[in-house]
């Protein structure tokens, strides 16, 4: 995740159970943050300038405060949290997760739990698009891609992809298109 506040780039460490902050005028590591247990997706959220980051191993995400590089929250969600959005329609953070079939969603103001919608099997990634302020959540062992609607918290479709077990999604700002 960028922070554009300082500048700097903040990438999870899975093994090692911490988020590097990264300098990118030098491309040197210039500290670590420790966090819950194997570190997977991390987002930043510009309306508070918090990092989120789903601590896989540990049924958490912990919320960074990047001005002191300290975790100042942790957010029980389900079994093993991984893909993360942020919502800027509504400052919601989604999070995607793999165990329980869910995607929760995230208040940043009270930093609770305010829904959890119930999506395909294996849910893992998880991108907003803004061109239509939807949701989009790879469903692992369904072969799909679930849309959400975050006005309803409700699945809209499903959408078959080819293949076997996606996992990483993105969104492409230049054609609209969304990766798998």
């Amino acid at each position: 995740a960028y922070d554009p506040t300082n500048g700097y780039l903040y990438v999870t460490n899975y093994y090692s159970d911490s988020v590097a902050v990264i300098n990118p005028s030098t491309n040197q590591v210039i500290g670590r943050i420790q966090v819950g247990k194997h570190p997977y997706g991390i987002v930043y959220d510009p309306a508070n300038g918090y990092l989120y980051v789903t601590d896989s191993g540990h049924h958490t995400v912990s919320v960074i405060n990047p001005s002191t590089n300290q975790v100042i929250a942790n957010i029980s969600v389900g079994s093993e949290p991984k893909g993360i959005a942020y919502d800027p329609t509504n400052g919601y953070i989604y999070v995607a997760d793999y165990n329980c079939d869910i995607v929760s969603v995230i208040n940043t103001s009270s930093n609770k739990v305010i829904a959890n919608i119930s999506v395909g099997c294996g849910p893992w990634g998880v991108v907003y698009d803004p061109s239509n302020g939807y949701l989009y959540v790879t469903s692992t062992f369904c072969d799909t891609v679930c849309v959400i609607d975050p006005s309803t918290n409700k699945v809209i479709g499903e959408i078959e992809v080819r293949g076997c077990c996606p996992k990483g999604i993105a969104y492409d700002p230049n054609n609209g298109y969304i990766s798998v």
